[in-house]
């Protein structure tokens, strides 16, 4: 695989009391990142380096706003460490909410009243303790084994220029989820925090970073107004017209709704931006969303899609409205129960395009086997983009493909210090 040229970073100071050596030569991404020219904050000053072991320090930090500036995470940093009864207002109650909008008796009407109002107070405070904001020209870097961020959401909202490389981002706990009665006709519970979120975010390069929902996966939750309550909601999600990012080497597991891109059918504004690369990555047990596209030109490339149990797979790609999602080189791993059409979902779009992909070692066809279990519909294989003409798209493909499998699960997540 070729590689970018390497911007070298000076010696550093002494910072905070400890001796700061100097951070590894920053990478300049390959896919859409590298368009953007994403250097995060490649051109600190030295006292502009920050060495950070809590909470305190890291908010320190990024007091120094769009300044160029690079952060290495020494711990693995709770952001919510005081857990529900930190934050649950006084006149909230779980079984009391329960028992107040219990479709047998409350219907399908929103909730409303004074326990909905101290629920979303509740989540409120859980939101100002427990949400990192990270401002632009930021490179976030995990420097020691099991650096990280647990039981909170790292947000990028309408910032440009961020590189975050080499840490685990993990169990991001809504302690107070909403219930929509009306979602999907039955009713669903849905949390408000994404792992990692893009909102509005440009020139963004996620690399070598594991993702997972720690000890609480939904799927061992109770049931709660006959749905099974969802305490996450997405593993990284690129929403809000969110532009030229790349994600790759990065391990995404045991997870549902792991990673949407576009947030809405309605918001056409989208439309020319979303424009993702995902190479050499590991979806693993993740049950779907990996990703699922809105407007994107979305460029999906050289990753593994693994399962070992069906009921942890759903389907891996999903083809939403305009969305233009170029897929080739992926191998997927699975239960010999999946078959090669359940690999993609068709989310009201209109064109995918897949070449040189694998099921359990064999060359499949995805568009063909999707079309054949699904007669009368139709979807074009071309989405009226080619990486080729944005990028060295070449420099993504693997020259080995019988090696890519072994090369993706040696490769990715955090690398050691």
């Amino acid at each position: 695989m070729k590689r970018r040229h390497i911007l070298a970073l000076s010696a550093l100071p002494v910072l905070g009391g400890c001796a700061a050596t100097a951070p590894a030569p920053v990478e300049l991404p390959l896919g859409w990142a590298g368009v953007g020219n994403t250097t995060g904050g490649a051109k600190a000053i030295p006292e502009h380096v920050f060495d950070v072991h809590d909470r305190a320090g890291l908010d320190a930090a990024l007091r120094l706003g769009d300044k160029p500036k690079i952060i290495r995470i020494h711990t693995f940093i709770d952001l919510c460490p005081g857990g529900v009864e930190a934050f649950r207002d006084p006149e909230f109650n779980f079984d009391a909410f329960d028992r107040a909008f219990d479709p047998a008796t409350w219907g399908r009407d929103a909730p409303r009243g004074p326990l909905e109002d101290a629920r979303k107070r509740s989540e409120k405070r859980q939101a100002d303790g427990s949400v990192v904001r990270l401002p632009s020209n930021t490179t976030l870097l995990g420097v020691s084994p099991g650096a990280g961020f647990l039981h909170g959401m790292v947000l990028l909202d309408k910032v440009s220029n961020i590189v975050i490389r080499d840490l685990r981002f993990s169990d991001a706990y809504d302690h107070f989820p909403a219930w929509e009665p009306r979602d999907n006709g039955h009713g669903e519970w849905n949390s408000e925090y994404d792992a990692l979120s893009l909102r509005g975010a440009e020139r963004v390069w996620v690399d070598h970073c594991l993702f997972d929902d720690g000890n609480h996966a939904d799927k061992l939750e109770p049931i709660r107004l006959g749905q099974r309550v969802q305490h996450h909601d997405g593993l990284l999600d690129i929403t809000n017209g969110s532009d030229l990012v790349t994600v790759s080497w990065c391990r995404f597991q045991a997870h549902d709704k792991t990673m949407l891109i576009g947030n809405s059918d309605g918001r056409i504004t989208d439309d020319g931006l979303l424009r993702v690369t995902l190479h050499h990555n590991h979806f693993h047990a993740c049950k779907e969303r990996t990703p699922r596209v809105r407007f994107g030109r979305v460029h999906v490339v050289a990753n593994l899609f693994s399962a070992e149990r069906a009921e942890d797979f759903g389907y891996s790609l999903g083809v939403g409205i305009r969305s233009r999602l170029y897929s080739e080189h992926n191998h997927w791993e699975l239960p010999p129960e999946i078959k090669a059409d359940r690999l993609i979902r068709r989310l009201k779009g209109s064109a995918f395009t897949d070449r040189e992909s694998r099921l359990n070692g064999q060359a499949v066809d995805i568009l063909a086997a999707w079309a054949a279990t699904h007669p009368g519909e139709t979807m074009s294989a071309d989405v009226g983009w080619r990486p080729d003409e944005s990028y060295d798209a070449a420099a993504l493909r693997p020259a080995r493909p019988d090696q890519l499998v072994e090369q993706i699960r040696a490769g990715v997540g955090p690398r050691r210090a």
